[in-house]
């Protein structure tokens, strides 16, 4: 086994998905109007965006405050003329959804989430950081802040500020 591939497995596996499935929706619910679940297609966004780098990178250095919009914005800006990396998100949603799924029944099996009515609820919504490795800490932290700026708006202005088909 080659040194990426194993890379490949350590990042990409359903563990580390149901934790920032479970951080997302904490992050979700938290920031919520009305502290409603998280709805199911939603699930699919987040390995997609915090397991990118530079994706997840343009999460994590924007502001809680900013938003969803003010993050996508970022991509646009004549300084960084990434607009291609928002566009692949969404192709990036289907080539991760077999990890998207595992990774949520394993988030299930582990009660951290509940799954009812095509919306995800946290458990527990307590912060895990005992014993938890830097780089996982902020991809968690990047998590619970895309959850944050999602639950402020509807799907469909999600789909719309990502340029997503859900």
């Amino acid at each position: 086994m080659s040194a990426l591939t194993r890379e490949v497995q350590n990042v990409q596996n359903p563990a580390l998905g149901a934790v920032l499935l479970w951080r997302c929706t904490c992050g979700y619910v938290e920031s919520h109007p009305t502290r409603d679940p998280m709805p199911l297609p939603i699930v699919f966004l987040v390995l997609p965006s915090i397991l990118h780098e530079r994706t997840e990178g343009y999460i994590h250095s924007t502001q809680r405050g900013s938003g969803l919009r003010m993050f996508a914005a970022k991509f646009g800006k004549s300084e960084n003329a990434e607009q291609d990396l928002l566009l692949a998100i969404h192709n990036r949603m289907f080539a991760l959804r077999t990890l998207s799924m595992e990774s949520l029944r394993l988030s299930m099996a582990t009660r951290l989430l509940h799954l009812t009515d095509a919306s995800v609820i946290p458990l527990s919504r307590a912060e895990a950081s005992v014993g938890i490795a830097p780089e996982i800490g902020r991809l968690m932290k990047s998590a619970e802040k895309l959850g944050e700026w999602c639950g402020v708006l509807t799907l469909h202005e999600i789909a719309v500020t990502l340029k997503l088909r859900f």
